[in-house]
């Protein structure tokens, strides 16, 4: 048998369906992928929400602290200025992980969208999945209510690009997908980074601060461990 022929036997056994199969298709269809993928851009849409609501909280909270810091230092008590300022570096660790995510999470919606206009599930969809899944494990211990419905709406595409493959696995673990994923990642992390310069004021310095107090790059290390 030539190799051709050989090789169009493969492709028509994998798209062979047995009668249970075709039953339990035709009693409980699964559905469509373009379905999904609406309703995960949906769900992701509602927890960048979750997390603007929650980030404004934190910088209200910060701007308190903030102003505290600066008057004890105009008092001259360097003790309460130091305490204040440790705080305002902690709530902006928070801020950081939490604008990262949210950006992420933007950048995987976007990709959502980009796959329904053009289609192309290995180079849009695979990436976004592997990506929310590790944008998600940034707040597991922060907001597990958002983890939680972030792991479902990745377990539901997972699921969606199962039965688009008609059953294979889907191309979620080769060298482009995982590149594609870090690279969703990491211009949300230099997009948080500059937004933070932006919204958070540098804090004075104040004696019994970290000298890391404002240096938020790795804010995230870790975080999804």
């Amino acid at each position: 048998m030539s190799s051709l022929e050989d090789w169009n036997k493969r492709w028509y056994e994998q798209k062979k369906e047995t009668i249970g199969q075709k039953v339990k298709e035709f009693v409980r269809p699964p559905p469509p992928l373009k379905g999904q993928i609406i309703s995960a851009s949906y769900k992701i849409a509602t927890q960048i929400n979750k997390l603007d609501y929650n980030l404004s909280k934190l910088e209200a909270y910060d701007k308190q602290l903030f102003e505290k810091t600066v008057n004890a230092l105009v008092e001259g008590d360097k003790s309460k200025a130091g305490m204040y300022a440790n705080e305002v570096a902690e709530v902006r660790k928070m801020a950081k992980v939490l604008m990262t995510v949210r950006f992420a999470l933007e950048r995987v919606k976007l990709r959502l969208d980009t796959t329904l206009i053009f289609g192309d599930v290995n180079a849009d969809l695979a990436p976004a999945i592997i990506a929310l899944k590790s944008v998600a494990g940034y707040l597991k211990g922060m907001m597990p209510d958002v983890f939680t419905e972030l792991m479902g709406v990745d377990e539901e595409l997972q699921m969606a690009m199962m039965q688009y493959s008609s059953g294979s696995v889907p191309m979620l673990e080769n060298e482009f997908v995982t590149e594609e994923a870090q690279k969703i990642l990491k211009d949300a992390s230099l997009v948080a980074e500059q937004k933070m310069k932006q919204e958070f004021p540098e804090i004075p310095s104040v004696e019994g601060v970290p000298s890391s107090a404002n240096n938020l790059n790795s804010a995230t290390a870790g975080a999804g461990k």
